[in-house]
């Protein structure tokens, strides 16, 4: 009788593939996977695309829900068609995530907010603009290179690129190379096929590629360049990954919290430190390279004036005659965002702004604890003997209030109305003497005024002479005229009159009529 024995190799490979499956696991949550899972995927993918061609790649909130309402019957020819699904009873599959709830009757704006949702949009607050931009995330990027390949049907594994490889690696070992015998001697046979290509030329022969692979070979190129540009995106988001990694290592009480700061402090660049940023840092110093660059623009100006490249397309010209110039822009938003992310950062730091978020983590932490320690021995349906005055706050609407234009004076404040009451003569009095009103010149100025046109109203002297003590000069007025005034019956007036502190006022009186000189007390 035999035993068999564990096969360590089969166990060796289960482990292997249940940890590729895991890792499948979540990517399968990506943002990449469930687009291109979606129901609705073709009618994204293909709205997004129309929506962000080339040279669009971030436009304001209302564009864009502009250019997604233009197709989108596309989305709810989509809703019809799963409800049918739905109906014939195939309800097994999972929904769409950037369906939502609804069915059909969606809007473009709505879309639009569960694409953010969903990853496939990325929105960006500039404060160059006074609106939300939005532009498409790596995820959607690489969703649509994918479907773009199978579109193609282009082989990947092409003589060119193959040839890219080989010249790649030789061009490294050359360069890694440190026995200087081994290196002499590379350099020496490079030159004899050098020589030997000069005497072959000299001698009249002239070995060209075929342009089918001259034309496979630039294609190829130009799928490196599309890939490169897709990248900028990519950058951004692992930037701020390392900022917000940065930040958890000062908060944490443990690790190189204080090695950290040191560095900060000292004014190092831990961002443009990390591998991310190298590379980056890499990339941007050689496209702003000038003499790089006027080379590299010349050698492509030579590549279309090539016979083989009058096979491309139209796209693929404007391409590859722009290959560099489409780099420039979103090479320096990257380097922006990682201007803007250190200066955060030194600012988090130097400003002390970490230690109350440090204290603030710990009381967290702490209460947390507290917490799990007693959540086996206190059920979560008993009452709990403390009562929480939990503050209230009135919400309401963003749309509920009106923005103020500062160019728009706006309409005058309304004036107070007061209801008109009879006031008596002793009360005039009264208000004469406690407010010691003027009442020799204001008998002066009505005598003066009724002198030249025989009679005068309260309105003809206030106009004439500028009541000098506000109200007070249109009561002491108001008293005169009780006293030696005639009243015509039923009829009032305005008057006007500018107070101390330069504003007008107005009001109506009962018509009173000077008709002989006031004696002056």
């Amino acid at each position: 009788m035999t035993t068999t024995e564990p096969n360590r190799w089969t166990d060796r490979r289960s482990d292997a593939v249940s940890a590729r499956k895991e890792a499948y696991e979540q990517l399968r949550r990506a943002s990449t996977w469930r687009l291109l899972a979606a129901t609705k995927a073709p009618a994204v993918l293909a709205i997004l695309q129309a929506t962000f061609p080339a040279g669009d790649r971030r436009l304001p909130r209302s564009e864009l829900i502009a250019r997604v309402g233009a197709h989108l019957a596309l989305l709810h020819d989509e809703d019809g068609a799963e409800e049918s699904e739905l109906a014939t009873g195939d309800a097994g599959e999972d929904l769409d995530p950037s369906e939502g709830e609804s069915r059909g009757g969606r809007t473009a704006a709505e879309y639009v907010d569960g694409w953010v949702r969903e990853g496939y949009l990325t929105r960006r607050d500039d404060p160059q603009h006074t609106e939300t931009t939005f532009e498409p995330s790596p995820a959607t990027i690489d969703a649509i290179q994918f479907i773009a390949s199978l579109e193609e049907h282009r082989p990947t594994t092409t003589q060119s690129r193959l040839q890219l490889v080989v010249q790649q690696f030789e061009r490294l070992a050359q360069e890694t190379e440190t026995d200087r015998d081994v290196r002499l001697a590379d350099l020496q046979r490079r030159r004899e096929r050098i020589e030997a290509e000069i005497r072959d030329l000299a001698e009249g022969e002239l070995m060209l590629p075929s342009p089918e692979a001259s034309t496979d070979r630039l294609r190829d190129i130009l799928q490196i360049a599309t890939e490169l540009s897709g990248d900028f995106l990519q950058y951004r988001e692992d930037l701020r990954a390392v900022d917000l990694h940065l930040r958890e290592q000062i908060l944490s009480p443990e690790g190189s919290r204080g090695e950290i700061l040191e560095q900060l402090l000292a004014g190092d660049d831990l961002l443009g430190q990390s591998s991310v940023g190298r590379t980056f840092t890499a990339f941007f110093r050689m496209l702003n390279d000038p003499v790089q660059t006027r080379t590299t623009q010349e050698l492509v100006d030579r590549l279309l004036e090539r016979d083989f490249s009058r096979t491309l397309g139209r796209d693929e010209r404007e391409r590859l005659a722009n290959v560099f110039s489409d780099l420039y822009e979103p090479a320096q938003e990257v380097l922006d965002v990682k201007t803007e992310l250190y200066r955060s950062l030194a600012r988090f730091v130097r400003s002390q702004d970490f230690r109350q978020h440090r204290v603030l983590l710990e009381a967290l932490q702490e209460a947390q604890g507290l917490a799990l320690a007693q959540k086996d021995e206190v059920p979560t349906r008993s009452p709990f003997p403390l009562e929480l005055d939990l503050s209230r706050a009135q919400l309401g609407s963003v749309s509920q209030h009106r923005l103020k234009d500062p160019t728009d004076p706006g309409a005058p404040a309304e004036a107070e109305v007061h209801d008109a009451t009879s006031l008596s003569v002793e009360v005039l009095q009264d208000l004469v003497r406690t407010n010691d009103i003027d009442i020799v010149g204001l008998t002066s100025d009505v005598n003066s005024v009724r002198g030249r046109s025989g009679q005068a109203s309260l309105g003809d002297v206030l106009r004439e002479r500028p009541a000098e003590q506000g109200l007070a000069s249109v009561i002491g007025l108001m008293f005169l005229a009780t006293n030696h005034a005639q009243r015509r019956e039923g009829s009032t007036e305005i008057v006007t009159w500018r107070e101390l502190d330069g504003n007008d006022y107005a009001a109506k009186v009962p018509a009173f009529y000077f008709l002989d000189d006031v004696p002056v007390d």
